[in-house]
């Protein structure tokens, strides 16, 4: 009798067996017994393979970007760059004269600029204060003869001031001259 009932025993635990396996088995056996195929694992959804994707196709990107990786040149590092370069070096005096010319009238104002807006970009506040000093200046700028003639119309204060209170600011009354 007790062959019988270890037989019993036996067949039972093999008949749940299937049933008590991942409900995903069972699934992939009918499956396959209607002809589909196997079911492919659940894998993460298609905004997560997206999300990833781009991802790692924005960090390859960056990864090769020189200004990603090393810190920024100082404004003071690239005039002495700019002054005492390689480029600079000639030594031709003619080639060197406008070398220096060169660093003066275009580069040295250019850098300037560069790491000022740079320099004004990191903080809301500073942005927002370098506005009104940037007008400012260039309306001073396009007083000087032939200065103005390279300050835009539209980043001095004449151009932005309203017509009523340029009129106010220019001492003209409404009752006329007194």
């Amino acid at each position: 009798m007790s062959a019988t009932t270890s037989t019993a025993t036996s067949t039972t635990s093999s008949e749940s067996t299937p049933s008590a396996a991942a409900p995903g088995a069972a699934v992939s056996a009918v499956a396959e017994k209607v002809g589909w195929g196997p079911v492919p694992e659940a894998g993460p959804p298609w905004w997560t393979r997206l999300a990833r994707g781009l991802a790692s196709a924005a960090t390859a990107a960056v990864t090769g970007c020189r200004a990603a990786v090393e810190r920024p040149v100082t404004l003071a590092e690239g005039l002495e760059l700019a002054r005492r370069g390689d480029w600079t070096t000639s030594e031709h005096p003619m080639v060197r004269q406008v070398a220096v010319a060169h660093f003066w009238l275009v580069q040295a104002p250019a850098l300037l600029v560069a790491g000022v807006v740079g320099w004004s970009a990191r903080t809301p506040g500073r942005l927002w204060t370098l506005g009104p000093l940037l007008v400012t200046v260039a309306s001073v700028l396009n007083e000087i003869p032939l200065v103005g003639v390279l300050v835009p119309e539209c980043v001095t204060w004449s151009y932005w001031t309203p017509t009523w209170l340029s009129v106010w600011l220019s001492g003209a009354s409404a009752g006329g001259a007194s």
